[in-house]
């Protein structure tokens, strides 16, 4: 589950400018121990706006606050889409997750297991039978274009060893994915999913922080897995807990599980202090299906064509910036990464925190209630 401080507003630094004196609110809500993992990222690629930020992971036993900041690099993006500062809360306690806007002192409330336009448990809960495990990529053209799987390998190598990282010794490991899709012309859509691990020896604080998060992940598993689906505890559990393990949120243990891929993640030793995604794809197949939906919905956004969609969506005004922007992104090559995403960890540690940092602030406005 996706789960910031207010920035400065306006408002203060107007205040400040004009040397008037803002006073601060004391927050004297109860400090209690909670981990505390702060993270910088990037995303850049074919198929999202290229943007970097930050992300601050509080988690107690019953609750978890991931706030982040977002900018992004280009004009044209930054037009259409805003900067982000934003909060996930979940809170067990209330079986209630918050989606908190700082920008706009806007909030929506949801069930635990989240509202009903990005709930994946339900997803989860109709994806089919364990047999599909490897069979749940379908990168078809639609009914019109059946594919079917050609191959689909997982692998995980280590790579380097005691190099300096973030300040911090680490072991390299490289998980790769790599699917393969056919269709009845013997066309191929080839993907590769490669994740570069950076892994550093386990300390005291990470142990600390482990065990803080392994209890709220237990907790919240208990909450929004369906006990009576088989499908979604067998593979919400195991995968969801898979990576949360290797991306540093719980600390990694055996799992008993079939699972190819979860025996090969085992290998993968110590804390994460850098995580490289990567994703390649060269898509041949169903292109006579493609381009008829293509121009079937020539209107309105196309997730095959984001950035082309948002420069026709785009109005008088952002549309010559737009169009650079289309032009750019047009100019993908198979060699490169459909979507890359970094995620490094600056500090991971156990601290006080005030009750505050789990409640939307007073005076937000709700926007919406599921």
């Amino acid at each position: 589950m996706s789960h910031s401080l207010p920035l400065f507003s306006a408002a203060l630094l107007a205040a400040a400018l004009t040397g008037c004196a803002t006073q601060k609110v004391e927050d004297k809500t109860p400090l209690v121990d909670t981990s505390v993992v702060k993270a910088d990222y990037v995303i850049a690629g074919y198929i999202l706006p290229d943007m970097k930020g930050e992300q601050v992971t509080y988690t107690r036993p019953d609750r978890r606050s991931i706030t982040s900041t977002t900018e992004y690099d280009s004009w044209f993006s930054r037009q259409f889409f805003g900067n982000a500062h934003q909060a996930d809360i979940a809170r067990l306690d209330k079986n209630l997750a918050w989606f908190v806007d700082y920008e706009n002192e806007t909030y929506r409330e949801c069930p635990l297991k989240g509202c009903d336009d990005i709930n994946i448990w339900d997803e989860l809960a109709s994806s089919g039978d364990e047999e599909a495990e490897e069979e749940a990529y379908d990168p078809s053209g639609g009914e019109s274009c059946q594919m079917t799987t050609a191959n689909f390998d997982f692998s995980v190598t280590p790579k380097d060893r005691n190099r300096d990282i973030n300040g911090f010794r680490a072991d390299q490991y490289v998980a790769t994915w790599k699917m393969v899709a056919t269709d009845d012309k013997g066309k191929q859509d080839k993907h590769v999913v490669t994740m570069d691990f950076w892994m550093t020896e386990a300390r005291q604080q990470h142990q600390a922080v482990w065990d803080i998060n392994g209890q709220f992940q237990n907790g919240y598993l208990s909450k929004v897995v369906n006990p009576a689906n088989p499908l979604s505890r067998f593979f919400g559990e195991d995968i969801y807990k898979a990576i949360a393990m290797v991306s540093g949120d719980i600390e990694k243990k055996e799992m008993n599980s079939d699972s190819v891929v979860l025996r090969k993640l085992n290998a993968i030793k110590g804390y994460p202090v850098s995580i490289k995604l990567e994703w390649y794809a060269d898509s041949q197949a169903c292109q006579d299906q493609k381009e008829a939906v293509a121009q079937n919905e020539s209107s309105g956004f196309d997730m095959n064509d984001p950035l082309g969609s948002l420069g026709q969506m785009a109005g008088d005004m952002v549309q010559s910036a737009a169009e650079k922007e289309v032009k750019r992104r047009m100019a993908h090559d198979k060699n490169d990464p459909l979507l890359t995403y970094i995620y490094d960890i600056t500090s991971a540690k156990v601290q006080p925190e005030h009750e505050s940092r789990f409640e939307v602030p007073a005076g937000y406005m709700m926007q919406d209630r599921r």
